[in-house]
């Protein structure tokens, strides 16, 4: 670079605009001070229409000036804090501040002694310019972060009613309250969030058969909602493909959910089917917290024939079971969130404990079942926040 152009390149470099009230010329011509500054010594009444006006960087003042006219212009400019406000120095014999009010003190930057030379002025009013410009750089990135943060509760707020409308829509999807003959059934499904990843199913299959589904997917939350989702088309995709054995039917839904579901991502299910013309039970679990079965007399049956997670491994292969249903019979379902419910000391509810309540509410009508465990799950959480979705199902044979 030339260096006539680096002398364009520095003139072209706008220095901060000052004005001058009462100064001796011996200060304002201060070499340093004059390149420093585009510096102008002014009237009163000039300087007033300057900061009214706006656009000045700095104020020097004398003061030495008259009480009444130092009170005008530090009402003028303001006290610090003021977005745009210009650096105010008052320039003194040994930094007085006897003629400045003491309700003014915070209109002024700094007390400079004007005996200490033109370097002193010069370092308190870099020090002024450079604290100026700091200020007036927060006062802009505040006003970015407030508008970040006008633009971020507008979208929490369209997440939040998006949210809303999913759970809503997700619990339109459970399943009706059902009416049949043989069947008492009550569920509870408690999302630990908005929405959750437990999916269940009851679906009649005709006069005397219902099919009684509860599957839980990985994780927790709006994609363990759209995994739940997916898992409930892919079954209800093999159940409209025609009559075929438990067995086959999760085999076929194992396939589908590992095509569809990204690596990595699984679910447990446990499919059943209740033959009230028979009178049995047949089913699959695949991978899920063992159901169990109350007889009427109190025993306890674990639902633990199947296999292994849906989504594992491509060719997973499922086997199923029959088992005798009559009447006085309770089925309980339940997701892990039911069992993993911790109390004040860690510990968990525990499949023993549901157990020990079904068997002791095993005559009790399903919903006042339900009711019952929900209330020694609560109890034993004392109040504790749930960390995963809670689904329970009690259905009797009757």
């Amino acid at each position: 670079m030339s260096a006539s152009a680096s002398l364009t390149e520095s003139a072209t470099v706008e220095r901060p605009r000052a004005v001058a009230v009462g100064l001796p010329p011996a200060l304002t011509s201060f070499p340093s001070l004059r390149e420093m500054l585009d510096l102008r010594s002014v009237a009163v009444a000039e300087a007033i229409d300057a900061l009214r006006a706006g656009g000045i960087d700095a104020l020097l003042l004398d003061g030495d000036l008259p009480a009444e006219v130092l009170t005008g212009l530090l009402e003028c400019a303001g006290p610090n804090g003021i977005p745009d406000r210009p650096v105010v120095l008052v320039l003194s014999e040994g930094g007085r501040r006897t003629q400045v009010e003491t309700r003014l003190l915070d209109h002024v930057d700094d007390f400079v002694n004007a005996e200490r030379g033109e370097e002193a002025l010069l370092a308190r009013l870099r020090n002024a310019l450079r604290v100026r410009g700091t200020l007036a750089e927060l006062t802009r990135k505040n006003a970015e972060l407030e508008g970040l943060y006008g633009r971020l509760e507008a979208m929490a707020g369209r997440m939040a009613e998006e949210l809303r409308l999913a759970a809503n829509l997700q619990r339109s999807l459970l399943p009706p309250p059902l009416n049949h003959k043989h069947l008492d059934l009550a569920r509870e499904f408690i999302p630990m969030r908005e929405i959750g990843g437990d999916y269940l199913d009851v679906l009649a299959l005709g006069p005397s058969r219902i099919a009684l589904v509860l599957g839980d997917v990985m994780g927790k939350g709006v994609p363990a909602a759209l995994l739940a989702a997916n898992l409930k088309a892919c079954l209800h995709a093999q159940l409209q493909a025609g009559d075929t054995s438990a067995a086959e039917l999760v085999n076929r839904v194992n396939r589908l959910f590992w095509e569809v579901t990204p690596k990595g991502l699984f679910a447990s299910l446990f499919f059943s089917i209740l033959d009230f013309e028979r009178g049995v039970l047949r089913y699959v679990n695949a991978g899920h917290d063992y159901p169990f079965l109350v007889r009427s007399d109190g025993r306890v049956e674990d639902l633990v024939t199947g296999g292994t997670l849906l989504g594992l491994l491509e060719s997973s292969t499922y086997d199923e079971a029959e088992i005798p249903l009559g009447s006085g019979d309770t089925i309980v379902l339940y997701s892990d969130g039911v069992t993993d419910r911790d109390n004040a000391a860690g510990q968990p509810f525990g499949v023993e404990r549901l157990k020990a309540a079904a068997v002791a509410s095993r005559s009790d009508p399903a919903r006042i079942a339900l009711y019952t465990l929900l209330g020694e799950i609560q109890g034993w959480a004392a109040g504790l926040s749930p960390e995963d979705d809670l689904t329970l199902v009690v259905a009797r044979a009757t």
